[in-house]
């Protein structure tokens, strides 16, 4: 709300100026021109809104809006989605680069400093004048910069990434071991993500085994077709003997943003730079601890689904109606009243032996903005149906564990409470809070990993004979995937297929 009011008043005295007149003949054939149109009235909409896929053009609709103005994110949602024209505002924070850059330069400096000190110290080359066995010859270690960072600082990264591969020829540091240490520099995208951009639940994947040097020589002619500089020659091939250590710069004021690219290249190492603060840090992220309470709560849905190994298709069909041919009436009032029709068994009596009523698996649309996406929803609902699952759809803005436990039964079987959930707002709110909630909350991608739709790489396969002494393996290159908005990503994400337009599906299909 920091700008809503200034854009308003910026609006309201110069939008009717940029309005041509029409112009309507009148009963003598002679034109007349109406007076631009002035804008009647402006709202507000002071509700929380954590990303550009909380855009509200329904809310705006709703109040009586012919325009949306969507101020500081970039165009996430299509516009030929929305259901008003939509305005989006970019916001570009300038930052000191150069502080940036000197401080990523320093940082590895000293570190190669240090490892060369300990080198020597281990072979017995201290100098005995005191110098600090550092050298003038060739680099001996080169530093392979992945630059990445928030929307808001998007010209910021291209142009830090642009000064490091430039720092060897033009050093604004100087110090004793930097001519040690040498810097390549790219910019990774996650199409249709603006270069270097990244978002909480979307981040370039596969970092650590990209063909870095592939990649520079495209970035570098890509920069000469700008700047119509044809003398740019490839990069030439690595020294064996020269080491190389990968990493990722990040320029953002926080870590949630971050988190996403670690959570998809665990194996790399993470620096951060506060552009406020004017700080850079080392970030670490416990993937291991992660990925453990997600394929709990994956082996968790599966066990309360009776799904046994995720190649045979489950049967959970109990007693004579068939859960996936009940009405939605049916399975909502059976959940809702859960809680008033539970029997109370007196002191000795037996309970019912009655078959146990199925289970039902709870989809939740997100309805913050268009965080949830009715494409996604409708091939939930109908992967649910194939496997003869029954489901209800909740829509919430906002997912609270204390709303959930009123619809939840943390007992499979015992009838009318929903088993487990799928969300369809955020991946990141499973990944982060999933564990506080009393029963499973999964991401789609979770909830297709559960029923064995795709092969999972980056949870252990989430498989019940897979023991704990692996933790050691978790760090490898296949990350848990953060894409949820990219165009590679699989039927769990916006941009798969016809996901992209976000209208409801058929059911069935």
């Amino acid at each position: 709300l920091m700008y809503a009011s200034t854009i308003g008043d910026i609006l309201i005295k110069f939008a009717y100026r940029f309005q041509p007149p029409s112009s309507q003949p009148n009963q003598d054939g002679e034109g007349k021109k109406d007076k631009p149109k002035e804008i009647k009235s402006l709202s507000i909409l002071g509700d929380v809104t954590y990303g550009a896929c909380c855009i509200d053009d329904l809310s705006a609709r709703a109040l009586g809006c012919d325009l949306l103005v969507h101020y500081g994110h970039s165009c996430l949602v299509p516009l030929s989605c929305t259901v008003i024209p939509c305005l989006y505002v970019f916001v570009e924070i300038r930052v000191d680069v150069q502080h940036l850059v000197d401080c990523v330069k320093l940082t590895f400096s000293e570190e190669e400093k240090e490892r060369q000190k300990v080198g020597n110290t281990g072979e017995g080359k201290n100098d005995p004048d005191g110098s600090d066995g550092t050298s003038d010859s060739a680099p001996t270690r080169i530093i392979e910069a992945l630059v990445m960072g928030t929307v808001q600082f998007r010209s910021a990264v291209v142009e830090s990434a642009l000064r490091l591969n430039n720092s060897a020829s033009a050093p604004e540091v100087t110090s004793p071991s930097l001519d040690q240490v040498q810097f390549q520099a790219i910019v990774p995208q996650a199409k249709p993500l603006s270069p270097g951009e990244v978002l909480g639940c979307t981040a370039p994947s596969g970092l650590a085994r990209l063909d870095f040097q592939e990649a520079l020589s495209k970035s570098r002619r890509r920069q000469a077709r700008k700047n119509r500089d044809a003398s740019t020659s490839d990069v030439t091939a690595p020294n064996e003997s020269t080491a190389r250590e990968r990493v990722m710069i990040f320029l953002a004021d926080g870590r949630f943003h971050l988190e996403a690219a670690m959570i998809s290249n665990p194996s790399l190492r993470a620096l951060r730079y506060d552009p406020y603060s004017k700080t850079l840090t080392e970030e670490r992220y416990e993937i291991v601890k992660m990925k453990k309470l997600r394929r709990d709560a994956i082996l968790s849905v599966r066990k309360n689904l009776g799904i046994a190994p995720p190649s045979r298709r489950m049967d959970i069909v109990s007693g004579t109606v068939d859960p996936a041919t009940e009405s939605s009436d049916d399975i909502a009032n059976s959940v809702l009243q859960q809680q008033l029709s539970s029997p109370v068994l007196s002191l000795g009596s037996q309970p019912p032996s009655d078959s146990s009523p199925p289970i039902t698996m709870g989809i939740i649309l997100g309805t913050l903005g268009r965080q949830g996406n009715p494409a996604i929803l409708s091939r939930i609902r109908s992967l649910l149906h194939s496997r003869g699952i029954r489901s209800i759809i909740v829509l919430l803005s906002e997912i609270f564990p204390k709303k959930l436990e009123m619809m939840s039964s943390t007992t499979p079987g015992s009838g009318g409470g929903v088993s487990a959930w799928v969300q369809i707002a955020c991946p990141r709110l499973s990944i982060d809070w999933g564990h506080y909630f009393c029963v499973s909350v999964l991401s789609p991608f979770e909830l297709y990993v559960a029923l064995g739709e795709v092969v999972d790489t980056s949870l252990w396969s989430a498989d019940e004979e897979k023991k704990d002494g692996a933790e050691g393996e978790d760090m490898h290159d296949d990350g848990y995937p953060m894409d949820f908005y990219t165009k590679s990503g699989g039927p769990w994400t916006n941009y798969y297929d016809s996901n992209k337009d976000r209208k409801v599906m058929s059911y069935g299909t």
